[in-house]
């Protein structure tokens, strides 16, 4: 028993190796198998040949659950191997689906020689830069001379003044001295309007044409006396003393209604139907330099000696920085004398600063004023003295003084010229250091037109030997006259051209009337 019960005893359970997936031989397969994967491995090798003549890798197959994998030859059922090779060969054909790589990186030597003969053949097809005919690329860019030259004795040095006005009927006024002369430039005839008696302390320094009324034109002395007078009968329509002797400013109308800018920071309001004045604005502390009311009369700009530019609007008689809950005004960092509206964008702002600024900004009067910072803003380092807005192409016409390089580093704000708690001598010492430095370049004493938006500067002449005092519009909208005191000289400049009339298509309701 002892016998049966230890055959009938089972052996010691022997210790099984684990399957550990880095550890699997071949001899742990079946024939079969090995035999099936012997054929799959001829497939794949007779695949890959076939994919390598058609110039594709073999890759992974990756996929997601949610994101099925790219097709690795997505070509259609008629495509042979050889077309698609010639496809690719020429850039024709590409698998752009879900290929995140970058289109400009050159691949291989035949795609960036192809892509260089795409270049050529597309500069061949390229039009070239056409001009538009009422640019000043095609006028002042093509003929970079004045036209007409007139002799000015007398013109008033202050760059400050506006010694030149041009009228509605072509006729150009100048104030020469004591006297205001003008000329008709269809006849070429020349008249002499008035002269200022010889008790009177100061000169004429701003006259102004009427817009609506071509015949009647203002003039402004040094001492703040006014005079309208018309040009038709030699007579002077208005005389009016304006308080404290103040000396007169810029000049705009609108209408009957006439601004004054003064030298006390005030500006006065006159209407050519009444005698007396019909308001006054204490808007600037400072001397009112730069006076324009826009074209439709809603709004008149204003600037003076310390940089502030103020809007006032005319419907609710009181000015647009007065509602911003800032309290601040359109600053600027040298004084302003060139202001201009826009004629096809009516919110549209341009002011120009003359030394040591010398900066063109653009403003959009919609936004909150003072608060808002300007649109645009064209670095010149070059005095601005006016400024005029094509009426024909999205134009800007400056007209420049004195250049100079700025010592200190590039700032929105001009160089300090007063030290703060130093003392006198360490405030010199800055001062000269930072002063900015004259120097002559292809701004100075220019006329330079500007594209808008793109800033980009079409045109730039040297008008004059020195800084230009001023310029005035043509009516047609194609001519500058600018005026220099130091020559003494005015010179006539075609700048822009008229824009050609659309012929009008003729349309079915022409043809098919109701009668």
């Amino acid at each position: 028993m002892n016998d049966k019960n230890a055959n009938l005893q089972t052996p010691a359970p022997s210790r099984k190796r684990g399957l550990v997936p880095g550890t699997v031989t071949p001899n742990l397969y079946s024939a079969a198998k090995r035999r099936r994967m012997s054929l799959a491995d001829e497939d794949d090798r007779e695949f890959e040949t076939f994919g390598g003549e058609l110039g594709h890798a073999g890759k992974v197959d990756v996929s997601d659950r949610f994101i099925s994998a790219r097709k690795e030859r997505a070509m259609p059922l008629q495509t042979t191997p050889r077309t698609q090779r010639i496809a690719k060969f020429f850039g024709l054909a590409d698998d752009r689906v879900l290929k995140f790589t970058d289109p400009n990186t050159e691949k291989s030597g035949n795609n960036s020689y192809l892509n260089r003969h795409r270049f050529n053949f597309y500069q061949l097809l390229k039009k070239p830069h056409q001009i538009p005919p009422t640019s000043a690329e095609a006028h002042l860019g093509t003929r970079k001379q004045f036209i007409l030259a007139l002799d000015g004795p007398g013109i008033p040095t202050d760059l400050f003044a506006y010694p030149i006005s041009w009228s509605m009927r072509n006729s150009i006024a100048v104030a020469c001295g004591l006297d205001v002369y003008y000329q008709d430039l269809t006849t070429r005839k020349i008249s002499h309007l008035f002269k200022l008696p010889q008790r009177n302390r100061g000169r004429l320094i701003s006259i102004e044409w009427s817009p609506q009324k071509p015949n009647i034109i203002a003039a402004g002395t040094m001492n703040g006396e006014m005079q309208l007078w018309d040009a038709d009968s030699t007579t002077r329509l208005g005389l009016w003393q304006e308080e404290g002797d103040a000396d007169i400013g810029g000049l705009s109308w609108t209408g009957d209604l006439l601004a004054v800018g003064m030298g006390d920071g005030a500006i006065s309001l006159h209407d050519t139907r009444t005698p007396s004045r019909i308001g006054r604005i204490e808007a600037h502390r400072d001397k009112v330099h730069g006076l324009r009311w826009r074209h439709d009369g809603n709004y008149l700009a204003s600037s003076d000696q310390a940089g502030v530019v103020q809007v006032w609007d005319a419907r609710a008689s009181k000015a647009l920085t007065s509602t911003n809950r800032w309290g601040s005004k359109m600053k600027h960092h040298a004084p302003i004398k060139a202001l201009a509206w826009c004629p096809w964008k009516p919110e549209l702002l341009a002011t120009g600063t003359m030394y040591p600024d010398g900066k063109i900004r653009i403003w959009n009067i919609n936004n909150t004023v003072g608060a808002a910072p300007p649109m645009h803003i064209i670095p010149l380092n070059t005095s601005i003295t006016s400024l005029l807005w094509s009426p024909h192409c999205k134009e800007l016409l400056s007209t420049h003084g004195m250049s100079w390089l700025p010592r200190g580093g590039p700032s929105e704000s001009c160089p300090s010229l007063v030290g703060g708690d130093a003392g006198p001598s360490t405030s010199r010492r800055r001062n000269n250091r930072e002063r900015p430095v004259a120097v002559k370049s292809h701004l100075t004493n220019s006329l330079t037109v500007h594209s808008y938006p793109s800033l980009r500067r079409v045109v730039s002449v040297a008008a004059h030997t020195g800084p230009v005092g001023h310029s005035c519009l043509s009516p047609d909208g194609t001519m500058v006259f600018t005026i220099c005191p130091v020559e003494e000289a005015m010179k006539m400049w075609r700048v822009w051209g008229i824009p050609e009339k659309a012929e009008r298509r003729e349309s079915v309701f022409d043809k098919c009337t109701i009668r």
